[in-house]
């Protein structure tokens, strides 16, 4: 009678669990070649491009960064392993594992964490045709899985948001090809700035993630979503001077109220059909330096030391994008950024110009920056496993004077364009 039990509870253990230790590698070897036109802003061995710097002229009017370049890099080579293969009744189990080589120890490229998360999958949970997912890990931001057609590391950053970060991110899916996402996020690697740079403290001490909902439709040739995005921040936890003299007697250390809460919301579409891509998205961005964005924020009151007033910096950022063909393809993709200004307007002096010093700006940008633009038309050759591209990158940048912006942080004296060329080969072959 035992042993019968034991047979029976077996087998019923046998078919609601399945676990077949299912690994599949993969990657690629990138090898690519880099002139620029100029000095510009970008990420190690220059692969992650932003923009060309500002004119500095010498004392015998000379363009100190009009300097023509050119380097060759393989450090962007990725390697990866999905996993799935586990199932516990209506639930499967899948995830990923990436790295590559984008970190620098000095002349030395070292292996670095792009992507490592679990999926946790539910097909008709409960009665309905439905689909339920849990996403615990580091993945990439839900605003910027969706890139544009090109074959550089920056995918259209900064005209597209980039960022992966540890986040646990739920998504339910309706028949008809509808679904919701939402969650929390953390920022790791993509860091917003503030008073003491960039720091992932202004999120860790201000004890709220940053939250995303979204709504997508997906069909056979379509694709369009909406989400906005949450942040916020404390730019102080605590005071960091003391002074005994003033109205508001205070020490080193005391703790304040200072909170700053951003939303950016997006939209994107996609149509694919054949051999035929086309995609397009939009960000309203509040802030966004931590999602690759021109932006960030502004101190515009500290009358009370124990809660100082900021506003963020808002912009505009845009891009449209198209592929052509398999074998033979060609891509371009178009990026616009309008800068905003400050939700709140600033102290300004007897000019009418606020400080640059009360603004808190993204690293791989310029206070001072009006406008951007970007087009990377680009030739690829496919082959199987390996590709030959080419790409043209024209980046221009409208500058204003920095120590001439208005009350709400906009540049809008002395503007010109600064333009750099950039020509990119890239040989990848996929393992």
């Amino acid at each position: 009678m035992i042993m019968t039990l034991c047979a029976a509870n077996l087998a019923a253990q046998s078919r609601l669990v399945n676990l077949r230790n299912n690994l599949e590698p993969y990657g690629f070897v990138r090898a690519c070649a880099i002139f620029d036109s100029r000095d510009s802003k970008a990420g190690p061995e220059d692969l992650f491009y932003f923009l060309p710097l500002d004119t500095m002229h010498n004392l015998e009017g000379q363009d100190i960064y009009s300097n023509p370049s050119f380097k060759m890099s393989a450090i962007t080579t990725r390697l990866g392993v999905n996993f799935g293969g586990f199932q516990y009744g209506s639930l499967k189990v899948d995830g990923k594992i990436e790295s590559d080589f984008y970190l620098m120890n000095g002349s030395t490229a070292s292996l670095r964490l792009r992507e490592a998360y679990v999926n946790l999958h539910w097909d008709a949970l409960g009665y309905m045709e439905n689909q339920f997912s849990i996403k615990a890990g580091q993945a990439w931001h839900p605003m910027s899985a969706d890139m544009p057609y090109c074959v550089n590391v920056e995918t259209g950053s900064p005209f597209n948001p980039f960022n992966w970060s540890p986040q646990l991110m739920f998504k339910f899916g309706f028949s008809g090809g509808f679904s919701l996402t939402g969650g929390a996020l953390y920022p790791m690697q993509f860091l917003p700035t503030g008073p003491q740079g960039e720091s992932q403290s202004y999120v860790k001490y201000g004890l709220i993630p940053e939250l995303y909902g979204g709504i997508s439709y997906e069909s056979e040739e379509f694709t369009a979503r909406a989400g906005v995005d949450f942040l916020s921040l404390r730019p102080r936890w605590r005071t960091t001077d003391f002074d005994y003299t003033g109205e508001q007697l205070h020490d080193m250390g005391s703790r304040v109220t200072d909170r700053l809460n951003m939303v950016s919301p997006f939209v994107y579409f996609q149509y694919n059909s054949g051999m035929i891509k086309v995609n397009a998205k939009s960000v309203l961005a509040s802030g966004g330096d931590h999602l690759r964005l021109m932006g960030g924020y502004a101190l515009y009151d500290w009358r009370d030391v124990y809660n100082y007033q900021y506003t963020p910096l808002r912009s505009s950022v845009s891009f449209i994008s198209f592929s052509v063909g398999r074998e033979l393809q060609f891509m371009c993709m178009a990026g616009y950024m309008m800068s905003l200004g400050a939700k709140h307007n600033l102290p300004v002096n007897d000019n009418g110009y606020c400080s640059a010093s009360d603004i808190y700006y993204f690293s791989g940008g310029f206070k001072n920056v009006n406008r951007m633009y970007r087009v990377t038309p680009t030739l690829a050759y496919n082959i199987g496993k390996l590709t030959l591209a080419l790409e043209y990158n024209n980046t221009g940048v409208e500058y204003g004077s920095l120590g001439k912006m208005d009350g709400y942080a906009r540049p809008l004296e002395d503007l010109h364009m600064i333009i750099n060329h950039r020509i990119l080969g890239v040989v990848r072959y996929s393992l």
